[in-house]
């Protein structure tokens, strides 16, 4: 039988199309007809939008931005970002071409988030926003059926704190949320003043999406342990079987959404189960193979690709160029090569991650949807190079003679 997990990468990949609604004709003001067309047409309901609507707006200082699908399942999904610099900017960046969120769009659910009213390590404000936001779309368009959460790094752990929470019982106190997800969660971090501390007792279920380099606070927290009769939902664990931090793409990401749905409503007995003597589920899927989509230089030791994305918080750089364009250019991993942008040259290495290189220094690496990022470590990619969404990139070898 297949898991839930199974199941819920199978929904991932499939493309959930929106279905027609059905219009009222218009009768016109033909023999016997009191009404002009044109005020029984003003009676019609609006057409609803072919595209997700987005609103944007600010509660106490915290910034926002909820996307709204066509037809709403009256599910609402919430996303605590990680850690942010005191001196960036406040961000709700959220768009509905996000790969892991059209999915989710296109399914029905409702996506909001929130920049918390001030960056750094916030634990209890950033808390207390996501509720401020929920109270929000509550108040605007209902109440859900179904409130989950998902939170990478810091916010990965402001989620784990969000679920443990939540009442034991719901007779008296509903409960606001129904399950978490915590990808890369930085269980480590602390706040100052903090008032809020983890229990290792989340009362609704949680589950701890975490690549490899990165499982042992989740593996720690996850550990078997003696509670109390009726106290709290033992959390699962599951792997990706690559390194980095919230490296996890998106059918992954979706995948575990689908598997933590199913969880709260059919129970822990459906979830996947992991190897014996494993505290995890490995739940790494392989890439989605990909097109070429940049221009190969003639000599074959370079390419030109193009700006796909650029962070608004870090600076960080997608491009749509792939491991297999590099290979094709006779760029290996480590490589020092020549980045272009504009009337610029700058020396860059393609590595695995941010700490490929030293800071400030540049680096090209794949991410987990198979295309590649631009940074600098530690300084922001995107400002110190004016490079912009949309621009040309040019990445290729140096020269014997021009090799660092």
């Amino acid at each position: 039988m297949k898991s839930s997990f199974l199941r819920a990468v199978v929904f991932s990949v499939l493309a959930v199309a929106a279905l027609p609604v059905a219009g009222v004709a218009d009768p016109g003001a033909g023999p016997g007809s009191t009404t002009p067309a044109t005020a029984i047409r003003r009676k019609q309901p609006p057409k609803p939008p072919s595209q997700p609507t987005v609103e944007q707006g600010e509660i106490g200082g915290a910034k926002f931005t909820i996307l709204r699908p066509v037809q709403w399942n009256h599910r609402l999904l919430l996303l605590a970002h990680g850690y942010r610099p005191d001196t960036a900017p406040l961000l709700a960046d959220l768009t509905p071409e996000q790969p892991a969120r059209r999915a989710l769009l296109d399914e029905g659910w409702m996506i909001a988030t929130t920049s918390f009213r001030r960056n750094g390590i916030i634990l209890a404000d950033a808390i207390a926003d996501l509720d401020a936001l929920r109270e929000h779309i509550v108040k605007t368009d209902g109440n859900p059926e179904r409130v989950l959460l998902e939170g990478e790094s810091m916010g990965g752990l402001i989620v784990t704190l969000m679920a443990e929470r939540e009442p034991d019982t719901v007779a008296d106190t509903p409960r606001l949320y129904d399950g978490a997800l915590a990808i890369g969660a930085a269980l480590d971090l602390r706040e100052n003043n903090m008032v809020v501390g983890l229990t290792l007792q989340p009362k609704i279920p949680l589950l701890f999406l975490t690549n490899q380099s990165e499982i042992e606070g989740p593996q720690h927290y996850v550990m078997p342990k003696t509670l109390p009769d009726n106290v709290g939902v033992h959390p699962v664990l599951f792997r990706i079987s690559r390194n980095g931090h919230v490296n996890v793409s998106p059918r992954e990401r979706v995948a575990a959404l689908h598997t933590l749905n199913a969880w709260v409503d059919d129970g822990r007995e459906t979830l996947p189960k992991p190897e014996e003597g494993k505290l995890f589920y490995d739940a790494t899927l392989p890439l989605d193979a990909q097109s070429s989509r940049v221009t190969l230089h003639a000599d074959g030791r370079g390419f030109d690709a193009r700006v796909m994305e650029v962070n608004g918080v870090y600076g960080n750089v997608a491009i749509n160029a792939q491991p297999d364009d590099f290979t094709a250019a006779g760029i290996k991993p480590f490589m020092w090569l020549q980045l272009k942008v504009g009337d610029q040259t700058l020396r860059i290495r393609y590595g695995r991650d941010f700490t490929s290189v030293k800071h400030g220094e540049w680096v090209v690496f794949p991410y987990a949807d198979g295309y590649c990022w631009i940074a600098r470590n530690f300084e922001n990619a995107a400002a110190t190079a004016g490079i912009k969404e949309g621009d040309t990139v040019t990445l290729q070898q140096y020269d014997d003679a021009q090799a660092p």
